[in-house]
């Protein structure tokens, strides 16, 4: 089920969307992301896949979110997850969402430096 496609705000072109990964998770636990590469930059058009954990304590705790697809990235370690430290400027609060983590991903892939060649479309972690 997808919750939303980003239509407003920052990056306000259809550039996101996340829903939970089954229908039935009451839980509201588990969820998948979409990425569209932002324009000017190395992943520009490319579509990326992540999961989002959201645990127990969450919105306290920040989701875990982990790319499926491939990138190569400052913030992003070899097994796909995204270290949202280095992409909140101001750090978590209870108050944000994962619509806001993944603008700030989304951000941070258009503002990344010194990133070079990027894995084939499609390659997976």
């Amino acid at each position: 089920a997808v919750v939303s496609t980003q239509s407003t705000g920052g990056v306000g072109d259809g550039s996101l969307s996340w829903g939970l990964e089954k229908d039935d998770d009451m839980t509201l636990t588990h969820w998948n992301a979409t990425i569209i590469g932002p324009p000017r930059c190395p992943f520009e058009n490319r579509i990326y896949q992540l999961h989002i954990e959201a645990g127990p304590d969450y919105p306290k705790v920040p989701p875990k979110i982990r790319f499926r697809t491939r990138i190569i990235v400052n913030f992003v370690n070899s097994s796909g997850q995204v270290d949202l430290r280095a992409v909140l400027p101001r750090g978590w609060n209870k108050q944000m969402t994962i619509k806001d983590a993944l603008k700030s991903i989304w951000s941070a892939m258009q503002k990344a430096k010194g990133v070079g060649h990027q894995p084939n479309d499609g390659v997976m972690f």
